[in-house]
């Protein structure tokens, strides 16, 4: 590990289990007054924890309520299935991320550049805070069998790809950047940073078993911000 804290590091998720909230087990049935306060962003909160250990499919209300030490009549109260919940678990996810993407945007709104790059370092950290948020967006909010789920997949596509969008075109008129299409930038950046975590089997292979993880993250991270803008720098 690192002799001295690096500002700039990521964090890092370690593969141990998340501590429990604390939630009170209840009987089978409609939920009386005092169960009502175990709500359902407890619940949420829970899900969201538990997506950080394991993949979206394999996710069943059961495995949450014992996850959460919740009875699942509870949570089907809150939720009307299993598409809802995990709905509802990416929700809140994205209202994370975009409240980071939201404050690199503001801190360095005259700067597109620099946004894109702080924006890299955003994605990144939440990717491996976070590692199957992309999938759960691919493989149950668009496959969910209700337009709600499909409305907000389209709005968290069409909200990043304007962004990106507009990023490129600032850039290109400041003269900063090369003439490209956002979108393409926005795909490369969660395709880089997703894969930099579910390939971790790979870099165990390259650096070692027991290789520094904290080491690891920051100097991809540093690697990724330059890459990602040589990669747009006018020509």
């Amino acid at each position: 590990m690192p002799s001295r804290t690096n500002p700039k590091s990521i964090p890092v998720v370690r593969n141990r289990r998340p501590a429990r909230r604390s939630l009170r087990r209840r009987l089978p049935g409609r939920p009386g007054t005092r169960d009502l306060t175990v709500g359902a962003e407890a619940i949420i909160r829970n899900a969201c924890e538990l997506l950080r250990e394991v993949n979206p499919r394999e996710l069943s209300l059961l495995r949450l309520a014992r996850f959460a030490e919740v009875d699942r009549s509870l949570i089907r109260y809150y939720f009307r299935d299993r598409a809802s919940l995990l709905l509802a678990a990416a929700r809140h996810l994205f209202g994370r991320l975009k409240s980071r993407l939201d404050a690199a945007e503001a801190a360095l709104a005259d700067d597109p550049v620099a946004q894109i790059r702080e924006f890299t370092t955003v994605l990144l950290t939440f990717q491996i805070e976070h590692p199957y948020f992309h999938r759960l967006m691919i493989d149950e909010v668009v496959n969910a069998p209700n337009k709600e789920a499909q409305a907000f997949f389209r709005l968290v596509t069409e909200q990043g790809t304007r962004t990106f969008r507009d990023l490129a075109t600032a850039g290109r008129r400041r003269g900063l950047t090369r003439a490209y299409d956002g979108l393409f930038l926005y795909l490369a950046l969660i395709g880089m940073c997703e894969f930099f975590v579910t390939g971790r089997p790979i870099l165990k292979v390259a650096f070692g078993e027991d290789f520094d993880v904290t080491a690891a993250n920051r100097q991809y991270q540093e690697f990724l911000r330059d890459y990602v803008i040589d990669g747009i720098r006018r020509r």
